[in-house]
């Protein structure tokens, strides 16, 4: 059963077909071509950003796995040791071409002064001594009187004078400063002048509180055997 067509409407218009072109389609076609292209664009510029940091890090980091780098294969200059720097030689007179070198004065040497110091007897030694010493020989021992009188002089000059007062003679002789031993020690070489006595001896004073002195003697006799004198000497003026 069919539906009665209803009568066309004496006073409405003809409706015209929208027509449909074909530019709308190649206008969206042309844009997705050109988004397509842009993003080809960036990925391939990213990639070529990427290598370029990894070669630049690469080079800072030192040479590679596979061999050392350029920068590597050069000498390194900064750092010169001490050794090896030759050392610098005077500049000729007028200097090489092309430059105005002017040696530079020579400093002249520092002058030497020598001091020439004379060791004498010390102060403390000057005086006269006396006291009782001991002779031990082979033989036998014996006591006697010793007196030591002592100036002021230097070293190989005579400085005094030395008596043993013995039972059966009595010797005098002179004494000379042999060598000093700091403030507190001389060594004095006999000559005996008169008397029974060895001519030549050594005599060794060394200084002890209380104004005395420590008396040691050595010598050889004339047969050959060796004598020792000791005594403790007080000062008596």
């Amino acid at each position: 059963m069919t539906r009665p067509q209803s009568p066309p409407d004496p006073y409405g218009r003809p409706q015209r077909p929208v027509p449909h072109t074909s530019g709308d389609s190649n206008r969206g076609a042309l844009v997705v071509a050109l988004i397509g292209a842009a993003a080809t664009i960036v990925a391939a510029l990213i990639g070529l950003f990427v290598q370029l940091s990894g070669d630049v890090e690469q080079r800072a980091s030192g040479p590679s796995v596979g061999g050392a780098s350029p920068a590597s294969e050069a000498p390194d200059t900064s750092v010169v040791p001490r050794s090896s720097v030759p050392p610098s030689a005077p500049a000729a007179p007028g200097g090489s071409e092309g430059t105005d070198a002017t040696p530079a004065p020579s400093t002249p040497a520092a002058a030497t002064t020598t001091v020439v110091t004379t060791v004498g007897l010390p102060d403390a030694f000057r005086g006269r001594w006396q006291g009782y010493a001991e002779e031990v020989d082979a033989t036998r021992t014996d006591h006697y009187r010793v007196t030591v009188e002592l100036e002021q002089g230097a070293l190989r000059e005579q400085v005094g004078s030395v008596h043993y007062a013995m039972e059966d003679s009595d010797c005098y002789g002179t004494v000379s400063l042999t060598a000093v031993g700091g403030t507190d020690q001389v060594i004095l070489g006999e000559s005996i002048q008169s008397g029974n006595c060895v001519t030549n001896g050594r005599i060794t004073l060394t200084l002890r509180p209380g104004d005395t002195v420590d008396f040691a003697y050595e010598t050889i006799k004339r047969d050959g055997t060796r004598q020792s004198v000791k005594a403790g000497l007080e000062r008596v003026a």
